[in-house]
C-alpha cells in the first residue's frame, strides 16, 4: 500500500509545483535560482522526453499510456511479494512519474516543464521527469548489481 501511497504523492507534488510553475512564470521566462546554476523556465513540452515526437501527440499517448499500465500492473503483481522493495520504490517512482505527466497531456495536451540547468543542451523538465530518471536508474542499478532485483 505504501507504494501506492508513494506514486500518489509524485503526482500531486508534480501537479502542484507545474501549477505553481505556470501560475508564476509566463512561457518562456527564465527566472534564475541556486545563482545561475539552475533556472525556473516555463515550456509547454509537446513532445516525449527531450521533445521527441512534438509533431506526432497520438503516438506518444499510444505508447504513454501502455507502458504506464503495464508499470502499475507489475507493481501490482510484485507488491505481495516480500522483499523487493527497492524495486517497488523505482517502479512507484517511474509510475507517479509517469502518471503526472500523463494527467498533462491528457489535459492541456502538452507536459509542463520548467527545471533548467545551464548547462549546454541540458533539457527543460518537472519533477515528474526527476522520478521517471530516479526511478529508471534505480531499477537499473538492481538489475545491474544483484542476481535478483530483491533487496
Amino acid at each position: 500500500m505504501i507504494f501506492f501511497v508513494i506514486c500518489l504523492g509524485i503526482i500531486i507534488l508534480d501537479q502542484w509545483t507545474k501549477k505553481l510553475a505556470e501560475n508564476k512564470l509566463k512561457n518562456g521566462e527564465s527566472r534564475p535560482i541556486l545563482g545561475n546554476t539552475v533556472k525556473l523556465t516555463l515550456h509547454r513540452n509537446k513532445g516525449a522526453a527531450l521533445n521527441l515526437f512534438e509533431n506526432h501527440p497520438k503516438f506518444i499517448k499510444m505508447v504513454t499510456l501502455p507502458a504506464i499500465l503495464l508499470t502499475i500492473l507489475y507493481l501490482f503483481k510484485i507488491i505481495r511479494h516480500k522483499g523487493f522493495t527497492l524495486t517497488k520504490v523505482a517502479i512507484a517512482f517511474i509510475a507517479g512519474g509517469g502518471l503526472g505527466n500523463l494527467i498533462d497531456r491528457s489535459k492541456k495536451g502538452y507536459v509542463v516543464d520548467f527545471f533548467h540547468f545551464n548547462f549546454k543542451n541540458c533539457p527543460i523538465f518537472n519533477l515528474a521527469d526527476l522520478f521517471i530518471i530516479f526511478g529508471t536508474i534505480l531499477l537499473q542499478f538492481l538489475l545491474l548489481f544483484k542476481k535478483t532485483p530483491i533487496d
